[in-house]
């Protein structure tokens, strides 16, 4: 079934979403319109926008200035990809939804939270949300800048991002934890400590966890680890 068509001006902004490389010139307000006349947009609360297309939704969060970040244009062309999208593309077709109780794999670091909801036996089914802590001014704020010493002591996190993931996978039956660094400064940890104190029936539905170097990870490789570890807990 035709969800939207695409043409005129339209067409000309979906070929500089698929420019190589990403444009550093792509108005935030104009991409939000066009995402609504083919498909939906819903504002959320931080300052994020959740963009729905052909049954795959991602969340982004709105710029600063008035363009996109190269880093969340590319965000934006593959979240088409899935919805079966090219530059060359006059129409997309409405899918069919994701199932609302897929499981989760989370991929955390300090700066940011990938979700991926998934189906351990349907590969390509995925959709992503990302989640990222935010500074009080507006800025997003990375660990790095919570490390104003209090006598000593390293300044506490927002501890509401962490909330956030929770709530991100409420639904999920079981949830796969990646994530990057060690010890207890490490997202993962802090993560796995929240879930216990706050969420534990969510951290009830933790069934693996994995430590790797998500600066050379690619998509594809997080996607057959999440799998790969919920697979385990299909044999154990």
């Amino acid at each position: 079934m035709i969800n939207a068509r695409i043409h005129g001006h339209d067409r000309t902004l979906l070929g500089r979403i698929f420019h190589h490389p990403a444009s550093n010139n792509l108005a935030w307000r104009e991409v939000v319109a066009f995402v609504g006349r083919i498909g939906s947009t819903e504002k959320k609360r931080d300052d994020t926008w959740g963009f729905t297309l052909a049954g795959r939704t991602a969340t982004f969060l709105r710029p600063r200035d008035k363009d996109m970040e190269p880093r969340e244009v590319e965000r934006l062309r593959h979240l088409m990809q899935d919805a079966g999208l090219s530059p060359y593309s006059t129409e997309i077709l409405e899918a069919s939804p994701t199932p609302v109780k897929s499981d989760a794999l989370i991929v955390v670091d300090h700066h940011e939270a990938r979700i991926y909801r998934l189906d351990p036996e349907t590969a390509g089914g995925e959709t992503e949300t990302t989640l990222r802590p935010y500074h009080p001014k507006g800025y997003i704020h990375h660990l790095s800048q919570k490390e104003a010493n209090h006598r000593g002591q390293r300044a506490p996190e927002d501890l509401g991002y962490y909330d956030r993931i929770a709530e991100a996978v409420a639904r999920a039956p079981r949830v796969a934890i990646v994530g990057h660094g060690t010890g207890k400064a490490s997202a993962m940890a802090v993560l796995s400590e929240r879930l216990r104190e706050h969420h534990h029936e969510i951290q009830g539905r933790v069934v693996a966890t994995a430590t790797i170097d998500l600066s050379a990870a690619t998509d594809s490789q997080l996607l057959a680890l999440g799998r790969g570890m919920l697979t385990r807990d299909d044999r154990s």
